[in-house]
């Protein structure tokens, strides 16, 4: 089937997005160009570069979608906490990462690459930060700011370490750091 063209193609940008997410979890940055996009998502390469004109912009937009689903997923978690104690936090914590690193690796390894493109890539900056941003904000309505930023400080170490790791870590390498943070004492 070819590739639709003009008006009864109402789908075409979100199917350039979409293509370019699998691109992007599948291959990394590196796989990423307007051409390999436009055959993943069967649009004409002319498409890619109407919607987006720059990689850059390609790439910008697919940090902000992942961004976005990941901001919503963390404020339902968020949401589900309640009151929660502190050690009850680690636990949920610990729950959480142990969760993303089981269902989520690709997702995971694409942030941390966005992450450190972004180093060298100024106008990716904004974009790139907006998981740790989300991290600080749907923690901060369980701990003083100071804490949430630390956290997500934390979180990210814990989740790059164990996605560079030959093994999984254990439930205690994972709430250890989060109680030396949340319940020092306990």
């Amino acid at each position: 089937m070819g590739a639709k063209r003009g008006p009864a193609d109402p789908g075409r940008r979100e199917r350039i997005m979409a293509a370019t997410e699998r691109i992007l979890l599948e291959d990394g940055i590196a796989g990423l160009s307007h051409r390999a996009v436009a055959r993943e998502a069967d649009v004409p390469l002319g498409s890619t570069t109407y919607y987006f004109a720059t990689l850059n912009d390609l790439l910008d937009a697919a940090i902000r979608r992942f961004s976005e689903r990941y901001a919503r997923r963390l404020h339902a978690w968020g949401a589900g906490l309640g009151e929660i104690s502190p050690a009850g936090l680690v636990e949920a914590l610990a729950d959480l990462v142990e969760t993303l690193l089981r269902e989520d690796r690709a997702a995971l390894v694409l942030s941390f690459e966005l992450t450190a493109a972004a180093m060298r890539r100024p106008e990716l900056r904004d974009s790139a930060l907006l998981y740790a941003e989300t991290e600080r904000e749907v923690l901060s309505a369980h701990v003083d700011e100071r804490t949430a930023w630390a956290l997500s400080r934390v979180l990210d170490g814990l989740l790059l370490q164990s996605l560079a790791a030959a093994v999984p870590p254990t439930r205690t390498d994972i709430t250890g750091p989060l109680a030396a943070l949340l319940a020092p004492d306990g």
